[in-house]
């Protein structure tokens, strides 16, 4: 399925969809965002990993427990932040909320270290050897 960015839901504040230097599409602040500004909160519904690889259900996620899923249905701005080891957000609590991991200019590329999350080995085995 091909996605406009207009159809993707705007779950994160101060941010804008651009084309990325580091993978496709990526996540932008839109203006000046100080160290431990929240953005976002993700929700979703709790499943277990093996019934999200089974039937494809979902298009974003994240790891809550090492085969416990947050996945939701709909793309949001949240899944087009990139991977990198140095990142500028992070995922705090749960509900989860996106933070500012330290400050963050206008125009910079928003940033999560995808290993901070507890994936599970078949994860990391699998899909995510390309990204970690």
């Amino acid at each position: 399925m091909t996605f406009k960015i207009s159809d993707v839901v705007d779950n994160l504040t101060f941010t804008v969809i651009k084309s990325s230097n580091i993978h496709g599409y990526g996540l932008f602040a839109t203006q000046f965002i100080a160290q431990g500004t929240p953005l976002g909160i993700l929700d979703g519904q709790i499943i277990p990993e093996s019934l999200h690889n089974k039937f494809e259900l979902t298009f974003e996620w994240n790891a809550i427990e090492v085969d416990t899923l947050l996945v939701r249905p709909y793309r949001t701005k949240y899944s087009y932040i990139n991977h990198h080891r140095e990142p500028n957000l992070v995922l705090e609590g749960f509900p989860i909320v996106v933070t500012a991991l330290n400050d963050i200019q206008e125009g910079q590329e928003l940033t999560l270290d995808y290993r901070k999350e507890n994936l599970s080995q078949t994860y990391i085995e699998t899909t995510g050897k390309y990204y970690l």
